[in-house]
């Protein structure tokens, strides 16, 4: 038979329905359906089912049978053990699960024999493993009707006060749920709020419920359950959405259900716990009542049963890792979806600014726009991303694609989420510029005050390790980033000159020169530009303070103000800039879509804009990092480049990410 007969325990799975068909047999699992044909395969797969029970193996089934029929009935087994529907259960662990309790649950035997091994045994433990539940209310109510339809032995309750718990309705639910196993009770435990921890000794796991944001005990609960060893998992509900999860393996990470509330938080500032305080005043949502409450509390008790008897992998090899995703439960329509989250900086104990970190970033592998975008997708989900999403929304997409990112607001410094966008020649261009964009925004307002007074960067043209105060960094009102170290430090140099503009002016004594574009040398796309804002007719000037800086700068003015000031170190590069800026305004004011026009900048006063021919100049000259950065020192001082990679997650995908800070004197 080609297969050793006594290495092969068969059973047939529990989900699996045959029916005769004119083929044969069609027979049918969660796995999908296949035809076995054969005029007597129907009668035949019926007559071997009762045998497939798992207690014999395939050589003793088949000295059971009339030897002329063995090869037949191996055969037949052999090939249901190929599709499926039948499972090999040699190797399953003992148990010692009375076949009455596994009649009773065999539906959650079943499906626990879908995803894994020895699922009685699995079963077992799950149904002798003290679940802590606590909570409040009616959701606390339903969830000890739900662990006990689950099957567990024990469930040891523990309510807080901020809602009315019916003790004489879980009776009524004991009492029904022991018609069928009289095994199970109730045992009343304390809750609390000043000793957790006794809520998580000795339990499993430990289930937490809230109908109303109760989120200072949310975020301390985990901590007590895995102290204890316990893995931990709860339902917060905050307006008319009930949020489940995460899953937290006993050797888990005690901050992620905090840092799931953060990033929800940063992308919802006017949530009702937002403040990571208890609010037991909130009245609970109208919606949550009736058959609600137990499809909400159905959904707590599922997590758990899927975590504890290792159908998600917590209790096998992948036992310390935690879930990464919320489950969005809306009170109101009943739709639920999955939210990814990160690690929340300031959920997570304090990493020191370690200046040693630095070098490692001059050598590290670059990360164009293309791979940029990849990563990004990692960090968008429309609750609890880092960013929100991604889109073109309705803005105009000509003469440039236009695209725009929300991102999400982590601390708090930027006053709620925010869009920032990105244009380009192509909808990917304008995305990946956008996605670019985004994460430089996010870096300026993710602070982790913790880090202290003095974080490190490097001297731009030395390399040395300086500290710098904190407070000159952050909020970064000038941030830039590159495909690597040297790219980004060049951008940033680049950024920090611009950002100067205003104060250079002031100094100012004469008309700036208009700069002959005939005479310039423009890059392809600028040329594209140029020919563009002539078919729309959009009249500008374009105004040289390359002077008043010491590097290539511009200011481009148009009959309805000044549009833009761009700076660089190549003139070509500056010229393109500003180009497209010139062109997005035309855009966006042409189209009433103010969103996605380049950023205010001050008007060139009249005075400071020549206007006579002979006053037009041709080009200034392209310069070197060293001569930017002469410029910005006239008095003396250095310019010290500070990586913005105060959350982890982020700078793991998006390394370069700097701000020029000038040290004067």
């Amino acid at each position: 038979m080609g297969v050793d007969v006594e290495r092969v325990r068969p059973r047939l799975r529990g989900d699996v329905y045959v029916m005769r068909v004119p083929e044969g047999a069609y027979i049918r699992s969660n796995l999908g359906g296949s035809i076995l044909k054969g005029a007597s395969t129907y009668e035949f797969v019926q007559r071997i089912a009762p045998m497939l029970d798992g207690t014999r193996t395939l050589g003793e089934l088949c000295a059971v049978v009339p030897e002329s029929s063995r090869a037949a009935v191996a055969k037949m087994i052999m090939l249901l053990l190929a599709k499926g529907y039948v499972k090999n259960v040699l190797d399953d662990r003992p148990h010692t699960l009375s076949g009455e309790l596994a009649a009773t649950y065999a539906a959650n035997i079943s499906f626990i024999e879908y995803f894994t091994d020895s699922p009685e045994l699995r079963f077992e433990t799950y149904r002798d493993g003290p679940v802590v539940l606590t909570g409040s209310g009616p959701l606390l109510q339903a969830l000890a009707n739900s662990q006990l339809r689950a099957g567990v032995r024990t469930v040891p309750l523990a309510p807080f006060g901020e809602s009315p718990f019916d003790r004489d309705r879980v009776q009524e639910h004991l009492e029904a749920s022991r018609a069928l196993d009289p095994e199970q009770r109730i045992v009343d435990l304390e809750a609390d709020v000043e000793r957790l921890d006794l809520l998580a000794a000795d339990a499993t796991m430990v289930l937490h419920v809230a109908d109303r944001p109760m989120v200072e005990r949310a975020r301390r609960l985990p901590g007590a359950a895995v102290a204890a060893g316990a893995a931990f998992a709860q339902t917060v509900v905050a307006g008319d959405e009930a949020w489940i999860g995460p899953v937290i393996a006993g050797n888990g990470d005690p901050t992620a259900w905090e840092s799931a509330w953060r990033r929800l938080s940063a992308l919802a500032p006017d949530l009702v716990g937002a403040d990571l305080r208890d609010h037991p005043e909130v009245a609970p949502s109208g919606f949550l009542r009736g058959p609600t409450v137990a499809l909400v509390a159905n959904q707590l008790c599922f997590a758990a049963f899927r975590h504890l008897t290792g159908i998600d992998g917590g209790t096998g090899a992948d036992a310390g890792r935690r879930s990464d995703h919320l489950v969005r439960f809306d009170l109101e329509s009943l739709e639920t979806s999955k939210h990814a989250f990160l690690p929340h900086p300031l959920a997570r104990p304090v990493v020191p600014d370690d200046p040693a970190r630095l070098a490692a970033l001059t050598t590290a592998a670059p990360v164009g726009d293309e791979e940029l975008a990849r990563r990004a997708v990692d960090f968008v989900d429309p609750r609890t991303g880092v960013l929100a999403e991604v889109t073109e929304r309705d803005h105009e997409q000509l003469p440039l694609f236009v695209s725009e990112v929300v991102v999400s607001d982590p601390v708090g410094l930027a006053g709620g989420p925010f869009a920032v966008h990105g244009c380009g020649e192509t909808v990917v261009e304008s995305r990946q510029r956008a996605v670019r964009r985004a994460f430089e925004r996010y870096a300026a307002v993710m602070v982790d005050a913790r880090k202290g007074d003095r974080l490190h960067g490097l001297d731009v043209l030395t390399g040395e390790p300086v500290a710098v105060d904190a407070a000159q960094v952050f909020p970064a009102r000038t941030v830039a980033s590159g495909d690597d170290w040297a790219a980004a430090v060049r951008a940033a140099v680049v950024a920090a000159a611009n950002d100067a503009v205003v104060a250079a002016l002031s100094t100012a004594t004469g008309p700036l020169p208009l700069l002959d574009l005939d005479t310039a040398e423009l890059t392809p796309r600028a040329e594209r530009y140029r020919k563009l804002l002539a078919i729309v007719e959009e009249s500008f000037e374009v105004h040289d303070l390359s002077g008043l800086l010491g590097l290539p700068t511009f200011a481009f003015t148009t009959p309805a103000g000044t549009v833009a000031h761009v700076s660089d170190l190549d003139v070509a590069a500056a010229l393109e800039q500003g180009l497209e800026r010139t062109l997005l305004a035309y855009q966006a004011r042409a189209t009433e879509q103010p969103a996605y026009a380049p950023a205010p900048v001050p008007e060139l006063p009249p005075h400071l804009r020549a206007t006579a021919a002979p006053e037009r100049a041709a080009a200034p000259r392209s310069v070197t990092l060293e001569e930017a950065v002469a410029g910005l020192t006239r008095e003396g001082g250095r310019v010290v480049a500070v990586p913005l990679d105060h959350d982890a997650a982020v700078a793991g995908a998006c390394p370069f990410v700097v701000r020029a800070v000038v040290l004067h004197g």
